[in-house]
């Protein structure tokens, strides 16, 4: 080995000299690098693993917000049906009563009309009553003698008599 240019004494310190720095650099550097490298090992792999349970989390709360959206809306559905249906009710109510008042209104009219038509009848008898009697004055005062007026007078009062 000599021909080769290594000197057997050299290279067993050398060889020594390996194994005491790779012993110490095991004890002292590499067993604490290993620790610190499994733990940041672990702290990464719960980052994960809380990164997942929060994404899982997250989705279950929007499945949550999705469900009470969709019975807000069906709820919201139902007052707008019900709401309709009420409305429709209270329209219906409404019309009836309108027909109804209409129906007062014109029976009411109708009566008011049928009282004035009355009165006015009468009074259009009257009237005429009036200017026949006038008239029948005026004739009879110019054609008969006052006998005879007073005869017809009383004829004629005794037909109305029995008439009423």
């Amino acid at each position: 080995m000599e021909k080769l240019g290594i000197e057997p004494q050299l290279l067993l310190a050398q060889i020594v000299n390996f194994l005491i720095i790779f012993f110490v650099l095991s004890k002292l550097l590499y067993k604490p690098i290993l620790g610190m490298i499994e733990k940041r090992k672990k702290e990464i792999a719960e980052g994960l693993a809380l990164t997942e349970k929060m994404r899982i989390a997250g989705e279950k709360q929007k499945e949550k917000e999705e469900k009470l959206l969709s019975e807000a809306r069906r709820e919201a559905r139902n007052l707008v049906e019900a709401a309709e249906v009420e409305a429709e009710a209270a329209k219906k109510d409404i019309l009836a009563a309108a027909a109804k008042e209409a129906a007062a209104t014109v029976a009411k009219g109708k009566a008011d009309a049928d009282a004035l038509k009355a009165l006015m009848e009468k009074d259009v008898r009257r009237a005429a009553v009036e200017l026949a009697t006038a008239m029948t004055g005026q004739l009879v005062s110019s054609v008969l003698s006052s006998a005879d007026q007073h005869k017809l007078l009383g004829k004629q009062l005794k037909e109305l008599a029995n008439t009423k």
